[in-house]
């Protein structure tokens, strides 16, 4: 899994500003907003995982089609020769 660093240093970033700005009784607020990103980067590198193995599994099957495909044409072929047994 791959999640970008710079979206991470923006974060703790954030969270210094929150940090140094707001009195302590308010900063939970925007500790759940950091929670919640990094969530969505979670989530979103996941799905990129996904569609990457998907997309994969895709190509894979696609070459096996086109493999089987090639071999059926030569089967045929070598049965549907002229002077055959």
């Amino acid at each position: 899994m791959f999640i970008d660093a710079n979206e991470v240093i923006k974060l703790i970033d954030a969270a210094r500003d929150c940090e140094e700005k707001l009195p302590e009784e308010e900063q939970w607020i925007h500790v759940r907003d950091i929670a919640a990103t990094l969530q969505k980067l979670i989530d979103d590198e996941a799905a990129r995982l996904e569609k990457m193995a998907q997309d994969f599994a895709d190509d894979e099957y696609g070459q096996r089609e086109m493999e089987e495909a090639a071999i059926q044409r030569e089967l045929e072929i070598d049965f549907n020769w002229p002077h055959g047994v």
